[in-house]
């Protein structure tokens, strides 16, 4: 589903201040993906509880969480992660910009 560049860049500025870095894409939501993925990545590898404190900030769900966590391969883990996590920024934002006007 094609989003609006306001809610893809509410979305990334958000992403931005959690996850402390300067420069994330908000013009492409797949390029978006595979740099939170490469976050969520690093953060498995070296610092699993920031990613879990992230994880509870954002409120993505628990279980969903566990179930992408099922499989071996920390790429794919990566990968569903950040899907989760984009997957409810989104949805706040659009709550956000919908509420705000």
């Amino acid at each position: 589903m094609p989003y609006s560049p306001a809610i893809l860049t509410g979305t990334t500025n958000h992403l931005q201040r959690i996850f402390e870095v300067e420069k994330l894409p908000s013009a492409d939501l797949e390029a978006l993906e595979y740099k939170i993925a490469h976050l969520v990545q690093q953060l498995l590898r070296h610092d699993f509880n920031r990613l879990l404190h992230i994880l509870y900030r954002i409120d993505v769900d628990e279980r969903k969480v566990k179930e992408a966590m099922i499989d071996a391969d920390e790429e794919i883990i990566a990968t569903r992660i950040a899907r989760l996590i984009l997957k409810r920024e989104i949805q706040k934002t659009e709550i956000r910009l919908r509420y705000s006007s």
